[in-house]
């Protein structure tokens, strides 16, 4: 993991805001921009074997580009966030043997911190909750990784409880964001509490809002009671914890 102590039990209680986006497509340079003007950390989840390669989501009621950037950008442009894995090629996972699981997250770890730079031990699922037990067993028990993000919000800002499970607070685009905004900066907890968004950047596109998404930012940065980081610095702090409690 990180070799630095970011966050320790005896600051708390922390209130800790992070996000996590996946795909590694080109809205993200306008993303990570964003996030550069107003403090804030994001874990990116990447597609080792998808990366430079072009694309388009289209429905009846929209068409988007999904070009994945260049691999050679990577470590520029997710200079001071966490890159994490999102399998080599995002595959349901629940439909993989266990030999295949591994070698999807083992070998976009591996290309990841070649092209990164970074020491890598985060995930995102992909398609959400696409995993079995097994998924689960081979990710927990064979790789490196230590934690993994899956896409079910509980609307709280409750700590995880399984980190190698763990459920957001909500989607960047849910029409209660705000109101979650306003109940976290609120709160004084006596225990940590977290506020995590997930998305992809490309439903800015979508919904044509960016202009919401950097009024959500104005909103929640600044406050000198938030601690703003990666999803990978928050694990950290949660796996040393657990390991001080034993």
């Amino acid at each position: 993991m990180y070799d630095f102590v970011k966050y320790t039990k005896d600051d708390g209680p922390h209130k800790f805001f992070t996000l996590s986006f996946d795909d590694g497509i080109t809205q993200d340079r306008r993303f990570v921009a964003l996030l550069n003007k107003y403090g804030l950390k994001c874990t990116f989840n990447l597609n080792s074997g998808l990366l430079g390669q072009p694309g388009r989501l289209e429905s009846s009621t929209y068409s988007v580009d999904h070009t994945k950037i260049p691999p050679e950008e990577v470590a520029s442009l997710y200079s001071g966030h966490e890159i994490a894995v999102h399998t080599v090629n995002h595959p349901r996972l629940d439909r993989m043997t266990s030999d295949e699981v591994y070698r999807e997250v083992c070998d976009d770890l591996v290309a990841l911190e070649k092209l990164s730079g970074q020491k890598i031990f985060g995930m995102a699922y992909p398609y959400g909750p696409a995993f079995t037990k097994e998924t689960l067993r081979v990710i927990s028990e064979e790789t490196p990784i230590k934690y993994s993000r899956s896409t079910t919000g509980h609307k709280t800002f409750a700590m995880p409880e399984n980190l190698i499970v763990w459920e957001p607070t909500c989607h960047c685009e849910t029409g209660s964001l705000f109101k979650l905004a306003d109940d976290f900066i609120a709160l004084k907890p006596e225990t940590d509490v977290l506020f995590y968004v997930w998305g992809h950047s490309y439903e800015f596109d979508i919904y044509n809002s960016w202009d919401r998404i950097e009024e959500f930012f104005i909103k929640i940065s600044g406050h000198g009671d938030i601690c703003y980081a990666t999803n990978g610095e928050i694990a950290d702090y949660i796996i040393r914890n657990i390991n001080q409690e034993k």
